[in-house]
């Protein structure tokens, strides 16, 4: 409706067009199609995204997104006798006549100036799915077993979206982002952190579409190199409360993504790295040799994994909040740092993925890399000195780093 007002106001200017009166001559078709309109339209196109509600008396509001990001709110009145549609729009004087083309229960078109044909078609949205989408889904447009960011969306009841990973093809690494949406029968709008910006996504569910649950197709306007591009995702709703007692998960592979750091290597749990170079195969070589696993429950998480020859065991206590799990070893020793991560499961408890970001990493391994020492003996709990030496050693091998973490459920 933003763009339609600016081409019928410029129109109006350039044509000196004045608003018919009763003499003028329209093809008008003998129907009322008053009733037929009410409900969820929405359109679609390069320059916007909007959806348009028009209630039973026939007031009406547009909400939408300008190719820019500019989000827009308005409201006014629609009346339509005949074929002939009236609008009225909030805080302006003038109406704006035209005629409606309709295909009811289907689309909609407002056309103004027959020999201009100022037009903006609407497709009817019978059903609403802001139910459908409240959940949390996983990104899978990645190809599985290859190089890649994770995306999880959370959409929530009360309207809060939480995003965990990296926003594809935007140079924007995040842990987690919590921002306010809303539904629109097929359209949901992601409000920005500075008033007036959005992004606008048009999507839809399908129940049980894949051998593991529903998928969630999303089209969005996204900008790249080449200017703004229609890119469309799919999605696969997975399990938003964690099922973490008595589980037992052992190691299966990594992605890693935004890792930049020294190129020089370093050993690390007696195996050697490079951060300018590390890739998630890196931590196959070391994970798999050394039979890493975890067990879980509500409280606490244990890894077992072989370090320098040597069986280790750690009891790490936990506490969990929705999808963030914090690990703290300060109860042990108050030099160890705590680790934030985001654990996912699938929907039947098959994989378990451990994410993390840059300065969670960096404990993460330094504490490992800790307790390997203290264990071998190699310093001492009261060496101050030496136990912070191996945490800036850490941060200053690694400048960023984005890691997932994939368990299979044993079996």
């Amino acid at each position: 409706m933003k763009i339609f007002k600016l081409m019928v106001v410029a129109l109006v200017a350039m044509l000196g067009f004045t608003a018919c009166d009763k003499d003028c001559d329209h093809e008008f078709i003998e129907h009322d199609f008053t009733q037929d309109i009410v409900g969820t339209w929405t359109t679609w196109n390069g320059e916007l995204a909007e959806a348009m509600v028009i209630k039973e008396d026939g007031s009406f509001t547009t909400t939408g997104v300008m190719k820019g990001g500019s989000l827009y709110e308005e409201k006014g009145t629609i009346k339509v006798v005949n074929n002939k549609v009236t609008l009225a729009f909030e805080g302006d004087n003038e109406a704006y006549e035209g005629r409606l083309e309709l295909v009811a229960g289907k689309s909609m078109s407002i056309v103004m100036f027959n020999d201009n044909d100022v037009r903006l078609t609407y497709d009817y949205c019978a059903n609403d799915l802001s139910d459908e989408i409240v959940g949390m889904w996983v990104c899978t447009q990645l190809p599985i077993g290859k190089e890649g960011d994770m995306l999880i969306q959370t959409f929530h009841e009360d309207g809060k979206l939480i995003t965990t990973g990296r926003i594809p093809q935007i140079d924007d690494y995040v842990v987690t982002d919590k921002t306010n949406y809303k539904v629109f029968g097929d359209l949901y709008i992601v409000y920005g952190k500075e008033e007036g910006e959005a992004l606008v996504f048009k999507f839809n569910v399908a129940s049980n579409a894949s051998e593991v649950g529903d998928m969630m197709t999303v089209t969005g306007f996204m900008p790249t190199e080449n200017g703004v591009v229609e890119e469309i995702s799919s999605w696969l709703r997975i399990k938003q409360s964690l099922d973490l007692t008595g589980k037992t998960y052992d190691y299966s592979s990594a992605y890693v993504s935004n890792a930049k750091g020294k190129d020089e290597d370093f050993s690390m749990l007696g195996h050697t790295f490079n951060m300018a170079n590390i890739k998630g195969h890196n931590f196959d070589m070391m994970f798999r040799s050394e039979l890493f696993s975890v067990d879980l429950n509500a409280n606490s998480i244990t890894q077992r994994f072989r370090a320098n020859g040597r069986d280790i065991e750690i009891v790490i206590p936990i506490t969990v909040d929705d999808n963030k799990v914090t690990l703290d070893l300060s109860a042990e020793n108050p030099a160890y740092r705590k680790v934030d991560m985001y654990m996912f499961q699938d929907a039947d408890n098959s994989q378990l993925h451990m994410y993390m970001h840059t300065n969670d990493f960096i404990n993460y391994f330094a504490n490992m890399e800790l307790y390997n020492l203290l264990a071998a003996g190699e310093i001492t709990a009261d060496n101050t000195t030496a136990i912070e030496k191996v945490y800036t050693d850490m941060e200053a091998r690694i400048e960023s780093i984005n890691v997932s973490f994939v368990f299979k459920a044993r079996k």
